[in-house]
C-alpha cells in the first residue's frame, strides 16, 4: 500500500509538471497474466497494481520517456505437504510474486490528431521481483533483477479537450537472471488508464 501511495504522489507531481502539448503521462491499472515460470509458481491473474508512463514528445507522433508500475500476483494453495530441497513440511501455502519493472521507453502514436490515436511502444530496461512463500510462521523469500523488454500496443481515446483515457496490453518479457531467482520472469498486463 505504501508503494501504491508513492506512485500516486509522483504520477500527480509528474502531471502537475507535464504541459499537455509536449508530455503525456498516463496513470494505469494493469490486470496481469502470467507466463512461462512464474505461472508454474502462481496460477491466478493479478488484479493488484498500478502503472505510470511518463513521455516527452519528440514531435507529434514520437514520444521518449519512462514507465514503472507494480503488480503483485497471489495465490493460497490448499493443504497438502510441500517438498523443499531435502525437506517437507505440512500446511496452507500462500505465495506473493512482487513485480516492479523500471523501463526506458519509447512510444510512436499512428494519429496524433485524432479522437482515437492508436500507439506501439517498446521498453528496456529492468524487473525487481520479489517472491514469498508462507507456511505458518515461516517464510522463503526470493528475489532477482531481471534485464527487461515490454513491447505494448493500444490507443488513447480522447473524450474532451486534453483528457483522454488508454487501453493497451505490455508483455513483460524478463529475461535469466543469475541470482537466487534466476528463472525468466514474464507476463502480459491488460492496462486501462487515463492522461493526466
Amino acid at each position: 500500500m505504501k508503494r501504491l501511495l508513492i506512485m500516486l504522489v509522483l504520477g500527480i507531481f509528474v502531471s502537475l509538471q507535464a504541459s499537455a502539448q509536449d508530455n503525456k503521462v498516463t496513470l494505469s491499472y494493469p490486470v496481469g497474466f502470467a507466463i512461462g515460470e512464474l505461472s508454474d509458481y502462481v496460477k491466478p491473474s493479478s488484479f493488484r497494481g498500478i502503472a505510470i508512463d511518463y513521455r516527452k514528445m519528440v514531435n507529434d507522433n514520437i514520444g521518449v520517456g519512462i514507465s514503472s508500475g507494480w503488480n503483485v500476483f497471489y495465490e493460497e494453495l490448499a493443504y497438502d505437504t510441500y517438498a523443499f530441497e531435502n525437506q517437507a513440511i505440512s500446511g496452507k501455502q500462500y505465495r506473493y510474486s512482487n513485480h516492479m519493472p523500471i523501463l526506458f521507453n519509447s512510444a510512436y502514436y499512428f494519429k496524433p490528431r485524432s479522437a482515437v490515436n492508436p500507439f506501439a511502444s517498446l521498453g528496456i530496461g529492468t524487473i525487481y521481483t520479489r517472491r514469498n512463500t508462507d507456511m505458518g510462521q515461516f517464510t522463503l523469500e526470493e528475489e532477482a533483477w531481471n534485464f527487461a523488454l515490454a513491447p505494448e500496443v493500444g490507443m488513447l481515446i480522447e473524450f474532451a479537450n486534453e483528457f483522454s483515457t488508454s487501453v493497451s496490453i505490455q508483455y513483460y518479457n524478463g529475461f535469466q537472471a543469475g541470482n537466487e531467482l534466476d528463472e525468466p520472469q514474464s507476463y502480459f498486463a491488460l492496462k486501462l488508464g487515463f492522461e493526466l
